[in-house]
């Protein structure tokens, strides 16, 4: 929470400038810092970007953490804050990177629902905490992180497909199939199997 914080005061501080910025500069970005009355209820985890799915009449939501422009097509980028600390460069395999391409892959579709032009490329920015050097310098403990801006080339085919499976899913009077590939269904089990 602390490193969304400091990168969202760090963008915010050349919203509505022309400034560019050292990240944008590095990746050879033609950006700038997305500005619209309703961004804070946007960002925000209580209000978020809502739309009601026609077919369903599901409410989805999601809380983006910043929005970047494209300067010469006027199209959003959406941008997703992570922090981590560990060896080697972030990327978007593994464990949770699934997960999160899906979640900016909704925010995309929240966008274009609302009537946003929005690019199938989005972003990460990628806050590593560096184990090296000291902590304490000048009497005040700092962290230092590696930045990584990870471009995600997202789809939102399946978005409709995936609300309609979960409202079904959702409405129906039958427990669906457990399945190795979800985390909450081997939690379950293996939960079950612990003798307490």
């Amino acid at each position: 929470m602390a490193t969304d914080a400091l990168l969202k005061n760090e963008f915010d501080a050349i919203r509505g400038t022309d400034e560019s910025h050292p990240v944008w500069q590095a990746a050879g970005l033609d950006v700038r810092a997305f500005v619209h009355p309703d961004l804070e209820d946007w960002r925000s985890n209580f209000k978020g970007r809502r739309a009601v799915h026609g077919p369903t009449g599901a409410t989805i939501y999601g809380a983006v953490d910043d929005i970047w422009e494209n300067r010469r097509t006027g199209e959003l980028h959406i941008v997703d804050y992570k922090s981590t600390s560990k060896q080697g460069t972030p990327d978007l395999e593994g464990l949770f990177g699934s997960g999160y391409k899906r979640q900016i892959e909704i925010y995309q579709w929240l966008f274009r629902q609302a009537g946003f032009s929005v690019s199938p490329t989005a972003y990460f920015l990628y806050v590593n905490g560096s184990k090296q050097g000291g902590f304490y310098e000048g009497g005040e403990g700092r962290m230092r992180f590696e930045t990584t801006l990870i471009a995600h080339h997202g789809g939102t085919d399946w978005v409709e497909d995936c609300i309609c499976a979960a409202v079904t899913c959702y409405n129906s009077v039958e427990v669906p199939d457990s399945s190795a590939d979800c985390e909450t269904c081997r939690y379950v089990v293996q939960r079950a199997e612990i003798n307490i």
